[in-house]
């Protein structure tokens, strides 16, 4: 009789168990790599527009939307907004009603980005600060102007936004047309706390070719905030003195109007009267 040796057993038992350690390590390795890179995409190209946890901003809470929706549905789209919403998908077509049909932009993400925000989202672990330097900052309302309109240059050498934009109150120096006009840009995206978001993400796939390596500085953020919810008050202002003045002009008008009527009949009215009583004597 041969005595067996558990030698080779034990070995192969424990190679096994080696292997499925390696394997393990590794797996939680990618699922952590995938997680940060889901969290840097998320600050990059959705922060601007969306929090986790932190109420809706100019798209809304993204705090266990995937429990909320089908996972399917919200890989299709983060891939491709545009082309659901224009499918006639009745999710997207109530979000957009809710958020001031403002369209979420095509941000182009490969599939493996797709994947790496929403195993992100599956499991964000608390949100980041990105997005709250503008808000956290005092901003100064003519710096903000100044940067706007150039007359003091980005720090980091990108376009200034006039170049763009215009916004009301730059009448004189005019403004680009490639983007829109910025004037009530605050409120059309939530606030200031929309605002900053947006100045400090800047997702929008026009301005990732200048912006992304060239980023405004929190206190660049905090300053154009200033200056934008500044005109956004002097555009009602104005708006509300130019209801005044069109109220005079038409009276004034109107009254013209009248006189103008009086002096071309009353001529003839009163020579009627008169021919009257001499014919009654």
């Amino acid at each position: 009789m041969f005595k067996s040796n558990p030698k080779p057993i034990v070995i192969l038992l424990a190679i096994i168990t080696a292997a499925c350690l390696a394997t393990g390590l590794a797996s939680a390795g990618s699922l952590a790599q995938s997680g940060q890179q889901g969290a840097d995409l998320f600050d990059q190209k959705c922060r601007a527009c969306h929090n986790i946890g932190g109420g809706d901003l100019v798209g809304p809470d993204l705090e266990g939307v995937i429990e909320r929706r089908d996972m399917e549905w919200v890989r299709n789209f983060i891939t491709a907004p545009d082309r659901v919403i224009a499918s006639g998908d009745p999710i997207a077509a109530e979000l957009l009603a809710k958020y001031n049909n403002l369209q979420m932009p095509n941000q182009g993400l490969s599939q493996d980005e797709v994947s790496a925000l929403l195993a992100y989202l599956e499991s964000p672990g608390g949100t980041s600060a990105a997005g709250a330097g503008a808000a956290a900052l005092a901003g100064d309302a003519g710096r903000g102007n100044a940067l706007f309109s150039g007359k003091i240059p980005l720090q980091n050498n990108a376009t200034s936004c006039i170049a763009c934009h215009s916004v009301n109150g730059l009448a004189a120096l005019g403004g680009g047309t490639l983007g829109p006009d910025l004037t009530g840009v605050v409120g059309r995206y939530g606030g200031e706390g929309g605002m900053a978001g947006v100045l400090a993400g800047l997702p929008f796939p026009t301005m990732r070719g200048i912006f992304n390596s060239r980023p405004l500085t929190p206190q660049e953020q905090a300053d154009l905030l200033a200056y934008l919810a500044q005109s956004e008050g002097v555009a009602a202002a104005n708006q509300a003195g130019l209801n005044s003045l069109w109220f005079w002009a038409f009276g004034a008008g109107g009254a013209l109007v009248l006189f103008i009527v009086m002096a071309f009949f009353w001529p003839g009215q009163r020579n009627s009267i008169s021919d009257r009583l001499r014919a009654l004597g």
